[in-house]
């Protein structure tokens, strides 16, 4: 039988495999998005738009019904509400509150999706575009029916560390949610440093970092902390003497490049011994 409760659920996680095929770009032509969405169902839709436009018996099923419900097992035209996806499982909404605000501005290209695999779905930073405590509340409980602060978000496992600084996608706002204030990223990155700074990190493995990463190293260091830094002779370069006399050609021989990180061509200290340069 066809459930008389069945929903077209348009979360994530709501995808093709939950017994329905549905095309927005189709529906476009013919109807406005608040023609089915905006109901009491709020993030969902229910079958009773589709009545306007469909012929819909829902106590005598018949192969019509596969126009949008796929068959489900053995059990002809049995449709389930979906799930909702995990992202969006606690999330309270109302469309009503919303019905100045654009569709495409939260939903982007969905009114041209041809199925619900391609249905978009606003992120939180879409709704922090309004929600900033004058146009909009931007408490929790506005929008989450379970307030998970305090909790680490999945994504935080034990590599997050090492991850984080790369995440680009992340917007600013949602990361504050939880790390407040202008400095919650100067504090955790003034009093620890990162995994990579061990005990050999300054003698042996930072330079050929910076040579290929600057920016990362930026993101603690000015440039004025390096060059006071490289003002100091190496610890390679002790003792003096015993440095010039076979050290430095070896490790001079073996990479030029790192030498060239405090002496130039037109070097001083270098022409004494090699006028023609080297």
């Amino acid at each position: 039988m066809l459930a008389a409760g069945a929903a077209l659920a348009l979360l994530a996680g709501c995808r093709e495999e939950t017994g329905l095929r549905f095309s927005h770009a189709l529906h476009a032509e013919e109807a406005a998005c608040t023609d089915c969405h905006g109901g009491d169902e709020g993030l969902r839709t229910g079958m009773e738009p589709c009545k306007e436009c469909h012929d819909i018996d829902e106590a005598n099923p018949s192969e019509a019904c596969l126009t949008c419900h796929t068959r489900s097992g053995d059990e002809d035209y049995t449709v389930s509400k979906a799930p909702r996806g995990r992202t969006y499982a606690d999330v309270t909404f109302a469309h009503e509150p919303h019905a100045d605000v654009d569709c495409v501005r939260c939903h982007g290209p969905t009114p041209r999706a041809e199925n619900l695999a391609s249905v978009e779905f606003p992120t939180m930073e879409t709704c922090l575009g309004c929600h900033d405590g004058d146009e909009a509340p931007t408490d929790c409980s506005t929008c989450h029916a379970r307030i998970r602060r305090g909790e680490r978000p999945p994504s935080h496992d034990g590599l997050w560390e090492q991850r984080h600084g790369r995440r680009t996608d992340l917007p600013e706002a949602v990361c504050r949610t939880c790390h407040p204030g202008p400095d919650a990223c100067r504090t955790c990155h003034r009093t620890e440093k990162p995994r990579s700074h061990t005990v050999g990190w300054k003698d042996r493995s930072h330079g050929l970092e910076a040579r290929h990463d600057r920016d990362t190293c930026r993101a603690c260091h000015t440039a004025t902390f390096c060059s006071d830094c490289h003002r100091e002779a190496p610890r390679s370069h002790a003792p003096r003497n015993g440095w010039l006399a076979s050290g430095h050609r070896i490790q001079g021989a073996a990479d030029t490049e790192s030498c060239r990180v405090c002496h130039g061509r037109t070097d001083p200290s270098c022409l004494a011994c090699h006028p023609q340069g080297y």
